[in-house]
């Protein structure tokens, strides 16, 4: 399957969601199999002890998968996370943060996506594994 380089832009980018623009995410590179992610570290997403909340790991994890994704589907494909298991392994309490996820092997029906997340010194501060089902559009060829 042949994809422009603007078409896998615009299939990655999440911006306009009201749940991501809230937050700020940003897509910053997208190929077949990989995409990149940043997201700024602001008040409303750190947690109590004024470190990134824990579920901003998720949520990038599961985006820059989601936007890796994108680029190996159909049209009349979509997809939903099965599965996601996020290590968090440093806080973050500044700067920004960068996702980065590659498609480890995609299938029929399954992709399975490995998304890592790094700070401002490129040090790993999460590192996660995705699961994700790839469904057909009803009422598209191929239900």
């Amino acid at each position: 399957m042949e994809i422009d380089e603007n078409k896998l832009k615009n299939k990655a980018s999440f911006e306009d969601l009201p749940y991501h623009n809230f937050i700020g995410v940003e897509v910053t590179d997208v190929e077949k199999g990989y995409a990149e992610l940043r997201l700024p570290v602001k008040a409303e997403v750190l947690n109590a002890n004024g470190a990134l909340h824990g579920g901003i790991y998720y949520t990038v994890c599961d985006l820059a998968a989601s936007s890796a994704l994108w680029t190996l589907v159909s049209e009349d494909q979509f997809f939903v996370t099965n599965d996601i298991n996020v290590s968090v392994l440093a806080a973050v309490y500044q700067g920004e943060i960068t996702a980065k996820a590659n498609i480890l092997k995609k299938g029929k029906r399954l992709a399975y996506i490995e998304a890592n997340v790094f700070d401002d010194n490129d040090q790993l501060v999460a590192a996660s594994r995705i699961t994700k089902t790839i469904l057909t559009k009803k009422g598209q060829a191929g239900k």
